[in-house]
C-alpha cells in the first residue's frame, strides 16, 4: 500500500531540497570564484540574504530578463524592481542598496589601510575608491577628491552631474572648498557614459584650467581619471599632469 505524504511532509522535503541547492551554489561559488559565475547564479546567491527560503533562482532570471544585466538589476529604480515576480520591499530595498553598500567599503579600505605603502600602491586604492562612486551613474557625474599631504582623503564631493554627454560645474567652487579644508593635492573625476575612456579636447582644457587655478592656491591637482565603465584614463599616467 502506497504510504501517504503529508503536506507538512511534502513541505519540509522541498525546504531540504533547497537547502541542499544552497550548500552546492556557495561551494560552487568557492570553488571557481563568485566572479566567474554566471550572473543570474551570481544574483541567485545574493538573494539568499533576504529571501531565507524557497528558490531563488526563477527570482533571478525573472530580474535579468527584465534589466539585461546584473548591473541593470543593481541599478534599477525599488518600484521597478517590485513589479518583478517574486520581489517585494525587503528584496527591492536590499538591490537598490547593494552599489551603496560598495561605495563605503571602498572608503573604508582607503582610510583603515594599514602599513607602509608606495604612492603608486595608494593611488591605486585612491583610484578603485573613486570608481565606486560611478557605480550606480548613468549620466555624466564630476567628483572631486581633497587630499592632505600624506594622500589621505580629507573629503570626496560630487560636483557635478549632467546628461550622457555633457555637465557643468563650478571651478571657483572647487577651488574654494580645497582652500577651506587645507587640501594639498586634489583629483578630478568623471565618467563617460559612452564608454569610452578618452580625453575630449573640452576635457584637457577643464583639466588644464583647473589645474592653473589650483597651482595658484599652491596647491596641486594629482590626477584627473576618466571612468568608463571598468576602464579608465588617468592624465597623470599619461604624463599629462
Amino acid at each position: 500500500m502506497k504510504k501517504e505524504t503529508s503536506a507538512a511532509e511534502s513541505g519540509k522535503k522541498k525546504e531540504n531540497i533547497h537547502e541542499g541547492h544552497r550548500r552546492r551554489m556557495y561551494e560552487k561559488a568557492e570553488k571557481i570564484g563568485y566572479e566567474n559565475l554566471p550572473e543570474h547564479e551570481l544574483l541567485e546567491i545574493m538573494l539568499y540574504s533576504v529571501i531565507s527560503r524557497g528558490n531563488t533562482n526563477s527570482i533571478a532570471h525573472n530580474l535579468i530578463d527584465k534589466f539585461g544585466s546584473l548591473y541593470g538589476v543593481l541599478m534599477a529604480d525599488v518600484n521597478e524592481l517590485k513589479k518583478v515576480k517574486g520581489v517585494g520591499e525587503r528584496t527591492a530595498g536590499f538591490l537598490h542598496c547593494m552599489p551603496k553598500f560598495m561605495k563605503a567599503a571602498a572608503k573604508s579600505r582607503h582610510l583603515n589601510s594599514k602599513g607602509k605603502k608606495s604612492e603608486a600602491e595608494i593611488l591605486g586604492e585612491l583610484r578603485e575608491y573613486m570608481l565606486s562612486q560611478y557605480l550606480d551613474a548613468v549620466y555624466e557625474r564630476m567628483h572631486v577628491m581633497y587630499l592632505d599631504r600624506n594622500l589621505k582623503v580629507i573629503k570626496l564631493n560630487s560636483v557635478a552631474e549632467g546628461s550622457l554627454d555633457y555637465l557643468t560645474f563650478d571651478k571657483a567652487k572647487i577651488i574654494r572648498e580645497a582652500v577651506l579644508c587645507g587640501a594639498v593635492y586634489v583629483i578630478l573625476s568623471h565618467n563617460h557614459p559612452s564608454g569610452i575612456a578618452f580625453p575630449s579636447e573640452a576635457d584637457r582644457r577643464v583639466t588644464g584650467s583647473i589645474e592653473s587655478a589650483l597651482g595658484e592656491a599652491d596647491i596641486k591637482l594629482l590626477d584627473h581619471i576618466i571612468y568608463a565603465g571598468d576602464e579608465y584614463y588617468s592624465f597623470r599616467e599619461a604624463n599629462i599632469l
